[in-house]
């Protein structure tokens, strides 16, 4: 009896192990479907990013790579793309002739603020910009432009002569085909126009001013009194959090022996690491944080409300 029951036991065991292997089985291959699924999908939606160009031919169909094999594709930059939260990119080559080749890249990123990010990093101070996209630019070779939550880029090789008006048609036909606003992020509106140096705004995604607890921020080059002077203008979670920012900031400032002028939420001290940059000048408000190195306390103060006005008429601030 107990042999009996002990056999009916193990039959009943064993039969629980088939019922979950099978079933296990089953999803993986029901995942693996969906896989397959999701990246047929991928591939032919980004196939329409790449028109016809005639006299062209296209070397194949796009290859898409993404944040766990960028590296195979861009090697030792896969990290600045990866630390503006890339998604994804496609990249299709185009032939003519013996020589001449055309490759298009369409990376993209979570948000517009991210797309905008990686290009303003790779833009040049002094360029030839062109209005493609929300902003392009134009060099021997190669033409770069972002839209949106993209950023594409062009790179010929033996082009003619017309290389500029060429890229610059294929560029515009990409541009039909993204989805996204020509704009920039709206934070960018809330710099001062007087004495901005032109193109100079950029997206930094993380450590700023080597402070990890900074995270990212929004900066712009001026001309003030004949020097360059850097303004920024960081955007927090919430006001909680671009409070803790500025607490670690200012305990880190004391700590290394500087000053802090504290004037109803206004402060001004030396970075102990960018001394040499000027004086500090800083404001914080619900979840933002703005300021500028600059010794004319005038000045400075001018940059910090202006900027201070410009969130509060773009809606950013209450």
């Amino acid at each position: 009896m107990i042999l009996l029951f002990d056999l009916k036991l193990k039959q009943s065991r064993n039969w629980r192990w088939r019922v979950a292997s099978r079933i296990f089985i089953l999803a993986a291959l029901a995942l693996c479907c969906i896989a397959l699924s999701v990246s047929h999908t991928s591939e032919s939606n980004v196939a329409g990013l790449f028109p016809d160009i005639e006299g062209w031919t296209k070397d194949g169909s796009p290859e898409i790579y993404y944040a766990e094999n960028l590296w195979e594709y861009i090697n030792g930059a896969a990290e600045v793309y990866l630390s503006y939260d890339f998604q994804k990119v496609a990249t299709l080559t185009y032939e003519s002739g013996e020589k001449r080749s055309l490759t298009i890249d369409v990376y993209e990123h979570s948000d517009p603020r991210n797309a905008f990010g990686i290009y303003s990093q790779e833009k040049p101070s002094e360029g030839n910009f062109l209005p493609i996209g929300t902003q392009a630019y134009y060099d021997k070779g190669i033409l770069n432009f972002f839209m949106g939550s993209y950023y594409v880029k062009l790179m010929g090789f033996y082009l003619d002569a017309g290389e500029k008006p060429f890229l610059a048609s294929v560029a515009e036909q990409v541009s039909k085909e993204l989805k996204g606003e020509k704009a920039f992020p709206k934070t960018l509106r809330c710099f001062p126009e007087k004495g901005m140096i032109k193109n100079s705004e950029r997206f930094i995604a993380e450590d700023f001013l080597g402070h990890s607890y900074l995270h990212s921020a929004f900066t712009a080059n001026y001309e003030v009194d004949g020097k360059k002077i850097n303004v920024f203008i960081i955007e927090a979670a919430n006001q909680d959090q671009s409070k803790q920012m500025l607490e670690k900031y200012l305990n880190f400032a004391k700590e290394k022996g500087s000053e802090v002028c504290d004037k109803r939420g206004f402060y001004r001290f030396d970075d102990p690491y960018m001394s040499s940059s000027g004086r500090l000048n800083l404001k914080q408000r619900d979840n933002y944080i703005w300021g500028l190195f600059c010794d004319n306390a005038p000045k400075a103060d001018f940059y910090i409300e202006t900027i201070e006005k410009n969130l509060v008429s773009s809606k950013l601030l209450k």
